[in-house]
């Protein structure tokens, strides 16, 4: 399905006024969190909603899940999913349920709705439920990874679901004929940059390419080092109030990806990364950044030898990694105590182990519950699988830093937007890197103000 695209004022004008809408009346987090009993003693069936982005194969696995959830709590649960669109649009729905007080019990929303989502003061914080219901899930079986993103003022505000993680996807008959063996060192951005390079020079291919989109430029932050956002990426006591990208280790590495562009070794991926997959999968590419979820793509239709490496970091290991993609479960503070307990233990199924794994092996998502890897389907699984071995290891390897963590601001989607165009411009070499790194810092800058004055930070 296709993205509806929306407009960097749009996003910010209809965000932040549901923000300032909600933040006026809401208070911090509504009302403590209800413990068992509230639905213990609640009569007949208790009926609540869950609206997701997730469409095709991943909406089907999660279905199946929900009707699963359903059958073993006959009579007592009923949860009715809705596919709202792709992320964009559901957050779009969510903003205006939020004027008509008809939003869902429970919404699985993508993972830079997290800014947004924690002004809105709509949720009450995953750590607060797993407080008052210690039976149910057990948050530090969460990957670290995953509740370092949704982690805002040292509180984990949502339940990470699906994780998804950027690699460095190889075509290495290409690198064959450029002379790269298989145990060349491809873990710096340095030494992927040079061997892309290479099989340009040498076979008349393309080194490189990815999709034109912030994500990636993000991660190439993330693996430099360096913080997205100032300060501390918003996740402390001070609210984001801009973007790094046009400064220092992050500066750097996003011109040698825009050096690659501009001499010709890399190839355009186009905005949703179709055309890098096309070329790499046609065999006319080395290098491809990609989402592990790209793996389902490559089991049919890739007539070479290719391989899933871990993103190439340019910064030191203990303070530099990736980010994870995907979406969280956000709980509503202003559903009925009995429906909030309900969801809870919704959250709870689709993040046990039994669950992740079935999701996992349907969607190709990184598991997100870390039992998940003491069973004996999952050992097996990943024994015949090495590439999605590479993704499990990559996000457990994650340190747990600021820079991994990610940016976290309502503008965050705006931000994306004007990021792209700027980012094309500088790889297409129609504008200086440094003069399009500078006018994305400056529009960044304005987005976040724009939004942090209506909703009043």
């Amino acid at each position: 399905m296709k993205k509806r695209v929306l407009t960097t004022a749009t996003v910010v004008a209809v965000m932040a006024g549901a923000a300032a809408c909600s933040s006026s009346s809401s208070g911090s987090t509504g009302a403590s969190a209800p413990d068992p009993s509230a639905l213990k003693n609640a009569k007949g069936v208790t009926q609540i909603t869950i609206w997701h982005g997730l469409g095709a194969a991943n909406g089907v696995a999660f279905e199946k899940l929900i009707d699963r959830f359903n059958a073993t709590n006959k009579g007592k649960i009923h949860v009715k999913a809705t596919y709202q669109g792709a992320y964009a649009d559901l957050l779009a729905k969510y903003t205006a349920g939020l004027r008509s007080n008809s939003t869902p019990t429970v919404l699985l929303a993508g993972d830079i709705a997290t800014g947004f989502l924690t002004d809105v003061k709509k949720s009450i914080p995953a750590q607060d439920m797993a407080k008052a219901n210690p039976g149910d899930l057990k948050l530090d079986e969460l990957s670290r990874a995953g509740r370092n993103y949704y982690t805002v003022d040292g509180t984990l505000r949502a339940v990470p679901m699906n994780m998804s993680t950027p690699v460095l996807w190889v075509n290495w008959d290409l690198l064959k004929k450029a002379g790269i063996s298989k145990d060349t060192d491809l873990s710096t951005l340095d030494s992927v940059v040079a061997a892309a390079k290479a099989v340009a020079e040498k076979t008349g291919q393309k080194g490189f390419t990815m999709p034109d989109d912030d994500w990636y430029i993000e991660q190439l932050t993330a693996t430099a080092g360096q913080d997205f956002c100032t300060p501390g990426n918003g996740r402390k006591s001070k609210a984001a109030t801009g973007i790094t990208i046009n400064t220092g280790p992050a500066k750097s590495a996003i011109t040698k990806v825009a050096d690659l562009y501009r001499t010709g070794v890399a190839v355009d991926g186009a905005p949703d990364g179709s055309a890098g997959i096309s070329a790499f999968q046609a065999g006319k590419v080395g290098f491809l950044l990609q989402s592990s979820g790209l793996l389902g793509v490559l089991k049919t239709g890739t007539p070479f030898d290719y391989q899933a490496m871990p993103f190439p970091t340019s910064g030191p290991k203990s303070t530099s990694g990736t980010l994870i993609g995907g979406s969280a479960l956000w709980l509503s503070n202003t559903a009925k105590q009995a429906q909030q307990v309900a969801g809870w233990k919704l959250e709870t199924f689709l993040t046990s182990p039994a669950a992740q794994e079935e999701f996992s092996h349907a969607t190709g998502y990184v598991p997100i519950n870390t039992e998940t890897d003491s069973s004996a389907t999952q050992k097996a699984y990943l024994k015949a699988n090495p590439n999605f071995q590479t993704f499990t290891h990559q996000v457990q390897n994650t340190p747990n830093v600021s820079a991994a963590a990610g940016c976290v601001t309502g503008a965050m989607t705006a931000i994306r937007t004007s990021n792209i165009n700027k980012l094309q411009a500088a790889f297409s070499g129609s504008k200086p890197v440094g003069a399009a790194l500078d006018e994305a810092a400056a529009d960044a800058k304005s987005a976040i103000k724009t939004y942090q004055e209506q909703v009043g930070q």
